[in-house]
C-alpha cells in the first residue's frame, strides 16, 4: 500500500510541531525554576539591618582609614548594623564637610568620624546632634563639639616610644650626636604636636638633635614630592627619619630607595603596610608603629550601639599602638593586628 507524499509531509510536520512544543514547555519550566533559584539567592544576599552608620575618613584613599573601615564594617554586620564609608567609590570627589552633610541628609543612625580641631567640623557635628544623629570621633578628636565619644590612641605614649626607639638606634650606632628629622602631617597638627613634644622630652639629655618638616599627605604625589623636596633641601641626610603618617612612611622609604640612601639613614615608620613590613625584614626600616585596628573598630561600633540603646556612653575610649621591629615582624599578623614576642 502506497503512502501519499502529502501524508508523509503532514506526519513530519506534526512531529516537528510536537518537538517544538515539548521544547517550549521544557524551556518554560527551566526558566521558572531559574527565576525561583535567583529569587532564593537574592533573599539570602540582601540582609536588612536595623541601624545604618556612616564612616567618614579624613582621606578616603588612606590605607589606614580603609583598614579601619574594613574592620568596622565586618564587626558591625556581626552585631546587627551596617556601616558605609561615605564618599567612597564616587566619580566626584567630595570634601570632608560635604561627606558629613551627606550623612546627615541621609538620616543615618550614627556617624563615625575621623575628627579635627576646625570650627567647621565642630559646627557640623553639632548639626548632626541637633538632627538626632550621635557622632563618635576616632583617631583625632573634636573636643569643642557635641560628639558623644572619642575613640583615640595615646599619642603622648606613642611619642615616648618613638623616643625610646630613637635612643636604641643611638646605642647601636655609637656615633653621637644623632640627628633625627620628624616629618609631621600638614593637616594633623594637634596629634602630631603631642607626639613631637613627647619625643623631645624623651630624648632630653641625650646627644640627639631634632628637626622637623611638614608634609602634605592629601595624595601620594604631594606626599612624595614634599618628602623629596625636604631631603633635597638638607645639607646632610639625617641619621634617623621619623614618620608620623602612613603615607609619609611609604613616601620616605621610596625616596630613600630612589636616592640610593639605604644604609645611610634609618627610618622609624608609622603603619603596617606590606611595603613597610618587607622593608623591616630587609633592614631598610628600623621599626614601625601600627594601630590595633580591630580593637578600634569594635570600640567605635560599640560606642554608637551603646548610645543608641541607653542614651549614654563613655566620653573617651583608648586603644594602643603595636611596635613592629626585626624581633617580631616575622610573627606579626596584619589582619589580626597582633605580634608574638
Amino acid at each position: 500500500m502506497k503512502v501519499s507524499k502529502n501524508r508523509v509531509a503532514v506526519t513530519i510536520l506534526a512531529g516537528i510541531v510536537l518537538v517544538l512544543f515539548l521544547a517550549t514547555v521544557a524551556g518554560l519550566f527551566y526558566y521558572r525554576e531559574m527565576i525561583k533559584s535567583l529569587s532564593a539567592d537574592r533573599e539570602e544576599v540582601f540582609n536588612q539591618y536595623p541601624r545604618l552608620y556612616a564612616y567618614i575618613a579624613e582621606d578616603p584613599e588612606s590605607k589606614l582609614s580603609n583598614r579601619i573601615y574594613k574592620e568596622i564594617s565586618e564587626y558591625a554586620m556581626e552585631n546587627g548594623c551596617y556601616v558605609e564609608m561615605t564618599g567612597q567609590n564616587l566619580s566626584t570627589s567630595y570634601s570632608k564637610a560635604d561627606r558629613i552633610n551627606i550623612a546627615i541628609s541621609s538620616k543615618v543612625d550614627g556617624i563615625i568620624l575621623e575628627g579635627d580641631d576646625s570650627e567647621e567640623t565642630a559646627a557640623l557635628i553639632d548639626k548632626a546632634t541637633k538632627n538626632g544623629i550621635p557622632v563618635v570621633t576616632v583617631l583625632a578628636d573634636c573636643q569643642s563639639s557635641s560628639r558623644k565619644s572619642f575613640v583615640g590612641l595615646n599619642n603622648y605614649s606613642l611619642g615616648t616610644e618613638y623616643g625610646e626607639e630613637l635612643a636604641a638606634i643611638g646605642e647601636e650606632k655609637k656615633t653621637y650626636p644623632i640627628s633625627a628629622l620628624i616629618l609631621v602631617d600638614k593637616d594633623d597638627g594637634n596629634a602630631d604636636d603631642i607626639i613631637h613634644t613627647a619625643i623631645q622630652e624623651s630624648v632630653t639629655g641625650r646627644k640627639i638633635t631634632l628637626s622637623s618638616g611638614v608634609v602634605d599627605t592629601s595624595t601620594p604625589f604631594t606626599s612624595e614630592e614634599d618628602v623629596m623636596n625636604i631631603l633635597d633641601g638638607l645639607e646632610k641626610v639625617p641619621d634617623v627619619i621619623i614618620c608620623l603618617n602612613d603615607r609619609t612612611s611609604e613616601s620616605v622609604y621610596q625616596c630613600i630607595v630612589d636616592k640610593n640612601l639605604v644604609g645611610q639613614t634609618t627610618i622609624l615608620g608609622y603603619y603596617d603596610s606590606e611595603t613597610i613590613l618587607k622593608a623591616i625584614e630587609k633592614g631598610s626600616v628600623y621599626a614601625t608603629f601600627a594601630i590595633e585596628a580591630t580593637t578600634v573598630a569594635k570600640q567605635c561600633v560599640n560606642a554608637l550601639n551603646e548610645y543608641n540603646d541607653t542614651g549614654f556612653v563613655s566620653e573617651y575610649l583608648s586603644s594602643n599602638y603595636i611596635l613592629i621591629n626585626r624581633d617580631n615582624v616575622s610573627t606579626y599578623d596584619p589582619e589580626g593586628g597582633k605580634a608574638d614576642g
